[in-house]
């Protein structure tokens, strides 16, 4: 699973950082600044790249799990189905977390625009509202609670052994070059949204790019210090616990450059992925935290709706 789990994120990055280093490549050499301007073209792209990155990383695990280890691949991550009453339980769960979400917000000291905020306009929130209810709750929910959830709630329950950890060296490599394009996608992307780059956050960048080369040269340090973390965590038998809150921090800290790096909109979305997570583990099934993500979502668009009347008046800037 591990392989399965670095290879989709490895597309993931890879497709948008080629999708949004070719727009880059365009606007300079026509002259023009996507983020003013062209915000229908930057979110057509953006887009187009996760999703072909989201599709290879399906597409490898699929035949992965179907021809190297000879299981059906729907049962494999855990793709059941739901009685009605469970299917009305998560989809009125996803509804409320929102609401909920949207109430703590005001407790918190959330920024007063984020970097995502400007992709927001008339002219891009259909392709938004359709990408992020419809695609992007499968492909999240099938990396994060059909790969990585099972993964870590095995490895809190047995541990893990010195020879599994010497085999790790590639994979340690290959995250670390992931890593490596990860934060030369974010620096590109805030040049193609024209956002500055805060001493902090270029600082994060540095000391995150030092890192990554660290486990590119030297991959036996960073394993070294995962199998101890991870062999004292299995030693205090709560695999479960730890697998939902390992994942949640997971999904939170993936959409943190969307965010601004804003702790408080950072805590939220960890909150919002422990919530996904759990409700993966009470159902058993992938399915229950697809439609649990599908009805949060869905319910952010549809008060975005209605709080622009219509998807017609945005805050000025959009």
């Amino acid at each position: 699973m591990v392989v399965i789990i670095l290879f989709s994120l490895l597309a993931i990055v890879f497709f948008t950082f080629a999708a949004v280093a070719v727009l880059a490549l365009a606007a300079h050499m026509f002259g023009w600044q996507p983020a003013l301007g062209h915000e229908l073209l930057l979110v057509e792209v953006t887009l187009s790249g996760q999703t072909a990155g989201f599709a290879a990383g399906f597409g490898f695990a699929w035949l992965w799990i179907s021809d190297v280890h000879a299981v059906r691949f729907w049962r494999a991550i855990h793709w059941r189905r739901l009685r009605p009453g469970q299917v009305a339980a998560v989809l009125l769960g996803g509804t409320a977390t929102m609401v909920a979400v949207q109430l703590l917000g005001h407790l918190l000291p959330m920024p007063s625009e984020l970097p995502m905020d400007q992709l927001f306009t008339p002219r891009t929130i259909w392709l938004l509202a359709i990408y992020g209810v419809v695609i992007a709750p499968f492909f999240e929910e099938f990396l994060f609670r059909g790969l990585i959830y099972p993964t870590l709630r095995s490895t809190f329950q047995d541990g893990v052994a010195s020879d599994e950890l010497r085999a790790w060296r590639p994979l340690v490599r290959l995250l670390g070059a992931l890593g490596v394009l990860g934060v030369a996608y974010w620096f590109l992307r805030q040049r193609v949204l024209a956002l500055a780059v805060s001493r902090a956050h270029g600082l994060g960048g540095a000391l995150a790019l030092a890192a990554c080369l660290v486990a590119l040269a030297l991959p036996g340090l960073p394993i070294a210090a995962a199998g101890w973390g991870l062999n004292r965590m299995a030693g205090w038998r709560r695999p479960e616990l730890l697998a939902i809150s390992i994942t949640g921090l997971l999904f939170g800290l993936l959409h943190a450059s969307q965010l601004g790096w804003a702790w408080a909109a950072v805590l939220i979305l960890v909150m919002v992925g422990v919530a996904l997570t759990a409700v993966r583990a009470a159902t058993g099934s992938l399915m229950g935290s697809w439609l649990f993500h599908c009805a949060y979502n869905g319910s952010l668009f549809m008060a975005q709706f209605f709080a622009t009347q219509g998807f017609h008046h945005f805050p000025p800037g959009h």
